[in-house]
This record gives C-alpha cells, sequence and structure tokens, in this order.
C-alpha cells in the first residue's frame, strides 16, 4: 500500500492508493478502436429549438421547452443553463432521450452557431479528458499507471487522481469551454449581480486549492485542464472579465500548478474528436 500524506496546518489528509486491479481502472487503449474520440450518448441525437427557458410547465433555469425538427414539443433537462445565450430562446440545440425519464424526456448537450457545433454540456468535458488519458491524447500525461475520477481533498472534490508513468501523482481538474468571441476562447463566463464579483467561486476554490496541495506537497503534480468544445476557436486565454480569477489562475502556474488545453470538434450526430493541445493565455 501506498500513500500520499498531505499535511495542512492541523489538517492530516491521507490520498491512499491501493494497487489491486479490482480498484482500479486499468488502461487499455485497445477498447477504443475507431478515431472518434467520444461519443457521449447512449441514444440517438436529435436536432431541436429552444422555445423557452425556464420551460413554461417548471420554473427551474435548468429545463427548457424545445420544439424538435419531428414536430414534437418536448421538456428538457438544460444542464448548462443558459450558457451565456447558447442554449436561450431559439437557440438551435441537440439532445439525446433520458433513459428514464421523469419530467424531463431529454437532455441537451449541444448547441448550434454560425455552423459551428459546441459542445455546453458541462459533464461532458469529464468524458472526454478521461478518454485523452487513457489514450496517451495529452503530451505530458502519457502512459498513466492510475487513473481514478472525482476524489475529495480540501474542500473541493476534483475530477482526477492518478500516478504518471514516472511513478509521480497528479490531481487534475477539468473545466468546460464553449464560448469563443472573435477566435478566442475564454473562461470563465457567466452571470453575476456585480461586475467586481467572481464569476464561478467554485473555479476559484479549485485553481486555489491545487495551489495549496502543491506548496505543501511539491512532488504531486496539480494540473488545471480546460477542454474547448468547439471547433472554430484559434487560441484560448483566461478571460479578462474576471480579474480575481485571472490573477488566481497566473499565481497558480507560477507556484507549480499545470495548465493545459484540448480542443474538440464535435459533429451534429454526437462525435468529438480531438484536434490539438493549445497554449493557455492571459
Amino acid at each position: 500500500m501506498s500513500a500520499i500524506f498531505l499535511s495542512f496546518g492541523e489538517i492530516d489528509i491521507y490520498i491512499i492508493l491501493i494497487f489491486y486491479p479490482r480498484y482500479y481502472d486499468k488502461i487499455d487503449s485497445s477498447y477504443f478502436l475507431s478515431l472518434c474520440l467520444m461519443e457521449c450518448f447512449s441514444k440517438e441525437v436529435v436536432k431541436g429549438k429552444v422555445i423557452k427557458r425556464p420551460s413554461k410547465h417548471c420554473k427551474s433555469p435548468y429545463v427548457a421547452d424545445v420544439l424538435l425538427d419531428d414536430g414534437r414539443e418536448i421538456i428538457s433537462h438544460a444542464p448548462s443553463l443558459g450558457c451565456s445565450g447558447l442554449c436561450e430562446k431559439d437557440s438551435i440545440v441537440y439532445l439525446s432521450q433520458l433513459e428514464k425519464p421523469k419530467q424531463c424526456s431529454h437532455v441537451i448537450h449541444l448547441s448550434e452557431i454560425n455552423n459551428t457545433i459546441i459542445c455546453i454540456h458541462p459533464k461532458n468535458g469529464e468524458k472526454i479528458v478521461e478518454h485523452c488519458l487513457k489514450n496517451n491524447y495529452i503530451t505530458t500525461l502519457k502512459d498513466l499507471k492510475v487513473i481514478r475520477r472525482e476524489k475529495k481533498i480540501l474542500n473541493s472534490r476534483f475530477d482526477f487522481l492518478g500516478i504518471d508513468k514516472n511513478n509521480q501523482y497528479f490531481i487534475l481538474e477539468v473545466k468546460n469551454v464553449p464560448l469563443c468571441k472573435d477566435g478566442v476562447s475564454y473562461f470563465p463566463e457567466g452571470y453575476r449581480k456585480k461586475k467586481t464579483d467572481v464569476i464561478s467561486p467554485r473555479a476559484l476554490k479549485h485553481i486555489q486549492e491545487l495551489q495549496e496541495i502543491k506548496f505543501h506537497c511539491n512532488d504531486v503534480r496539480t494540473i488545471m485542464c480546460f477542454v474547448v468544445q468547439r471547433s472554430d476557436s484559434k487560441t484560448f486565454k483566461i478571460s479578462d472579465n474576471d480579474k480575481i480569477y485571472k490573477d488566481a489562475v497566473f499565481e497558480a502556474k507560477n507556484k507549480g500548478v499545470e495548465l493545459l488545453a484540448i480542443q474538440i470538434n464535435w459533429t451534429k450526430d454526437g462525435k468529438g474528436y480531438f484536434i490539438n493541445e493549445m497554449n493557455v493565455e492571459f
């Protein structure tokens, strides 16, 4: 049994990694035989147009009324909310049917704007990164020995924890990047009451805690991975709209937190293809 011991003042945290096959997702690159990076949807993808969000049937902002191309009006889960205009009234979206529908029969995964397909479902970024890790798409994270999903450390639940090819532990958090302006993708963006407020307190907490872990346990790799979910982006940068977050990311980078960005091309039938890695710019 091996463990990382992290000491934060009076708080002692043990990350226990037990090396037995039944506890770990071993990497099997032969499992993925096609060139398709990821199909995030278990059901057929259908096209529709958002009529109203929140739905007239349910006032939750996570529920939308959608008119499908076949003429049916359905109630859909909208996990990304309005996504800064990508999932609002008249938006063209692509959905899959829920296996066990309750109030919502479908869930929105993709949006289309100016002939570009954009993945807006926030959880799909994690699925993409998992596939990339298992299939050696990311230059600095190839031939990993162990990959584990969703581990709670400090006050955050990070998306991945594992061991790299050099037997070094890593902790990795994923952020979804659906927005782009003039060829530049950016993160974060979203509603806030005042311009001086942090756009995403959760995202800020993640980058600060990655820096804290790195400070107290320097031999652990702490990594932030941004997933650019559209093909029309030329560059990626930390948004100027949130100075607090931008400064925190810049400081974390200088203190040893690794910053990665990858770009995905999506098709209307719900298939995503790895394009390339991108620099994280400020």
